[in-house]
């Protein structure tokens, strides 16, 4: 549970770590990127704490990494990010899977500080949760998004299946019958099957409990039956100045076309290849495309606009060039892989599994018995 003041937790876990041999000095002027900062011995730390009622989750951590890696933050040998909640399951995975060194995890509790060593493993799923990636317009990702969503439940450690609902099977193109995910250290990872929908019946599956289905940008291609099942629904567009308001008529026709069949799914509207160092003009995209959506999510509480400042998939030379394994003739795979040392699709993903749990009741969905 998060402390009431944010300054009594701060004094709190600098006396555990003065107890402990730290001198521990204030941040520096002007700076949010860490709390304070400690020295020891050869070692100097930075001290993020997270004061949150949920868990923290991974875009937290990648944020702090990145201030690691400036040149403000060079002279740490490592940070120390400390929640008084926990982290997410996508924290531990990402640490895992880009073989994060420079961090540790901590989680303050009962007046302690207690060191997240162990990934924890996942929860265990009892409902089948139903995910669409639709919209009515092609070329806008909806394959890319399908396929590393279920990428990023695979790699939190659930088995997934992936539905291909559009007529140019481009899933099946992109990734044949499916992949494996290995685990950390040896361990079971995690498979993603790609079906079409007439391959797909529960009870062939019992241990599945995710279903990521890529829908066809024609809507009356879409059996209706997986449309009445979706309990959230992902709406991919960009922030594309010539097209933005033809955009977002677009998503507000695809919100309507399921809202015919289905009036309980969680509609949400994400940024896909988003330019990150376009601040200012996203900035003003971005609020162009916020108030096309404004009345229509006041209007019905199921449907979301997720502000790209949240969650946003990034454009990155992996998923430009996710596919190249066809030309290559090699086995199929995720655009996971890093360069330069990170992947921002991995990243990007992560986050967007974070944000539906975060945002939604997705968790007591799979949880229910």
């Amino acid at each position: 549970m998060p402390f009431a003041n944010s300054l009594d937790l701060e004094q709190t876990v600098i006396s555990l770590f003065e107890r402990d041999g730290w001198q521990v000095k204030p941040a520096l002027p002007d700076t949010r990127d860490y709390t304070f900062e400690m020295e020891r011995g050869e070692e100097c730390v930075a001290v993020q704490l997270r004061n949150h009622k949920a868990k923290v989750h991974v875009g937290y951590l990648e944020k702090f990494l990145d201030f690691l890696e400036q040149p403000e933050g060079a002279r740490f040998t490592r940070g120390f990010l400390i929640s008084t909640s926990g982290f997410s399951p996508s924290v531990f995975t990402y640490i895992r899977t880009e073989e994060v060194i420079d961090i540790s995890l901590g989680t303050f509790k009962d007046d302690q500080i207690f060191w997240e060593l162990e990934e924890p493993s996942p929860t265990p799923k009892e409902e089948v949760t139903y995910i669409g990636v639709f919209t009515c317009k092609g070329g806008v990702g909806k394959t890319t998004i399908s396929a590393h969503l279920a990428g990023a439940f695979a790699l939190n450690g659930y088995d997934v299946i992936l539905i291909d609902l559009d007529r140019q099977s481009n899933l099946r193109k992109l990734l044949g019958d499916g992949v494996y995910l290995p685990g950390p250290r040896g361990s079971l990872g995690a498979t993603i099957t790609v079906l079409n929908h007439s391959e797909w019946r529960e009870e062939d599956y019992p241990d599945v409990k995710i279903v990521i289905c890529d829908c066809s940008p024609e809507y009356d291609a879409n059996p209706e039956e997986f449309i009445k099942r979706f309990n959230y629904c992902i709406i991919p567009t960009t922030l594309n100045p010539l097209g933005i308001n033809k955009n977002a008529d677009v998503i507000k026709r695809t919100f309507k076309a399921i809202r015919r069949v289905n009036s309980q799914a969680e509609l949400f509207v994400l940024i896909n290849n988003y330019h990150a160092d376009e601040d200012r003009r996203n900035e003003v995209l971005n609020d162009i495309l916020k108030t096309e959506f404004k009345e229509l999510t006041v209007d019905d509480k199921r449907c979301h606009y997720i502000d790209p400042e949240m969650v946003a998939i990034r454009f990155s030379k992996q998923l430009l060039y996710w596919g190249y394994h066809l030309v290559e003739g090699s086995k199929p795979q995720l655009a996971f892989r890093e360069i330069a040392g990170r992947s921002f699709p991995k990243a990007d993903f992560l986050k967007l599994l974070d944000y539906l749990e975060d945002h939604t009741n997705l968790e007591a969905a799979k949880d229910s018995a």
